[in-house]
């Protein structure tokens, strides 16, 4: 019996041997390909699902693995216990109480103090790492990624940009990457302000919460309340891979005076957008002459003062400082093609490209297969799949809602927790700003 009670300790500790174990079950892994690696067909993965658009093992938000089939973690299967590399039909062990392998157990092998890991029960929203409390248990997709403190099996699940793991663990946790000069906000696709306990009809967090791009609104059908990828470059704190990911970084507009870099530590293939110097660069958040947000007034192009229009709203309704002092929106579709910082320099247009060629102002929505920087940058229902740590993705294929920002009439209908703006036919909801 003392020998049954240490082995379930494995699940909350790690000082014994067995718990160096991969899967608990002895072997050197699945005979699948595990989540966030390189993948060529649907039946390569464990998860039954390879992303066409960033040729990745990934998981479907909602779905799951049934017992008895193939995985390679324990998030992978409906009960969050992956046993011998099967789905287990048990539902996976809560840390904490007794069990016999690291698969059982809903943190694999590494237990969180401050929050429960999906798969274990709860009551309330609050008590999961994922923020997230569906039928009594804490549930991994209120988001596009994985949250802070959830378990993981690669870096790019989670929304900070590292799985934190131990030794040869399978699973870890999700952590939000070390940066220097980087300011403390929330990353995009992290849970914000009333987070799953938004009720659709409350007002959304003044001057957009504590997101880094001031864009807390609802995502998808469960209308969850997540920091919005911001649209173009990246301003200060969202994750970033090189300089020219952040506005006012590498050859990005202003970067001759913003000086602004992608502080990354040592060990860390992904940083975060530092504050730069002197002004706001091009795509900054700033301050709208017509509020009071605590943003800053002085963007390189000139002050907020001086030049009212130099700080305009981008397509996701996000104040950025535009690339120039003065913007003449009576014709937007005359700014296709110039060079932008973000959609705010376009008139609302979207603002996509990449990093390394730079961003262009497009002709319109973006179709399934076209890059984006955000959701609005896509057409009706299209998602933008952007892998984890990068600023530009790809618009997916259409599903069965607009996303915020996204046009929208009779036959496109908005997400969970939006409305149909009667005057610019796009989905948005109660923000003050």
């Amino acid at each position: 019996m003392k020998h049954v009670i240490l082995l379930g300790l494995c699940c909350v500790a790690m000082t014994l041997t067995a718990c160096g174990d991969k899967n608990g079950s002895g072997d050197d892994g699945p005979g699948c390909t595990e989540t966030g690696v390189a993948c060529t067909a649907d039946a390569d993965c464990c998860t039954n699902h390879c992303e066409t658009l960033t040729g990745l093992c990934s998981r479907v938000a909602g779905e799951c693995l049934m017992s008895g089939e193939a995985c390679g973690a324990g998030p992978d299967c409906c009960s969050f216990s992956c046993v011998d590399n099967k789905c287990s039909g048990n539902q996976c062990t809560s840390d904490g109480a007794a069990c016999g392998a690291d698969g059982e157990c809903c943190g694999g092998v590494c237990i969180n103090a401050t929050c429960k890991t999906s798969g274990n029960t709860c009551g309330t929203n609050g008590e999961c790492c994922s923020g997230l409390c569906s039928n009594g248990l804490c549930n991994n997709a209120p988001s596009f990624c994985t949250q802070a403190g959830d378990t993981c099996t690669s870096n790019v699940e989670c929304c900070g940009g590292s799985c934190l793991k131990s030794g040869t663990a399978t699973l870890g946790t999700c952590q939000l990457v070390p940066a220097s000069g980087a300011s403390q906000c929330t990353s995009a696709g992290e849970v914000c302000g009333a987070g799953a306990d938004y009720n659709g009809t409350d007002p959304l967090p003044t001057c957009g919460g504590e997101c880094c791009s001031r864009a807390c609104f609802p995502y998808g059908p469960g209308g969850i309340l997540v920091c919005q990828p911001p649209s173009g470059c990246h301003p200060t704190g969202e994750l970033c891979a090189t300089d020219n990911d952040c506005c006012g970084g590498g050859n990005q507009p202003d970067a001759d005076k913003a000086n602004v870099h992608c502080s990354i530590s040592p060990g860390f293939t992904v940083g975060r957008c530092d504050q730069g110097n002197v002004c706001a660069p091009a795509g900054d958040i700033c301050k709208l002459a017509t509020n009071s947000c605590n943003d800053t007034d002085r963007c390189c192009a000139g002050t907020v003062q001086t030049h009212p229009d130099v700080c305009r709203k981008d397509n996701l309704g996000i104040p950025r400082c535009g690339a120039d002092s003065t913007i003449d929106c009576t014709d937007p579709s005359s700014h296709v093609g110039e060079v932008c910082a973000t959609s705010a320099d376009c008139c609302g247009l979207p603002c996509t490209g990449s990093p390394e060629v730079g961003f262009f102002c497009q002709g319109g929505c973006q179709n399934p297969g076209s890059g984006c920087t955000t959701d609005a940058d896509c057409c009706s229902g299209s998602p933008c799949v952007i892998p984890g740590g990068q600023t530009t993705g790809t618009c997916g294929d259409v599903g069965t809602c607009s996303a915020y920002g996204q046009a929208c009439d009779a036959t496109h209908m908005c997400c969970s927790g939006l409305t149909c703006d009667a005057t610019t036919m796009t989905c948005m909801g109660n923000i003050i700003l």
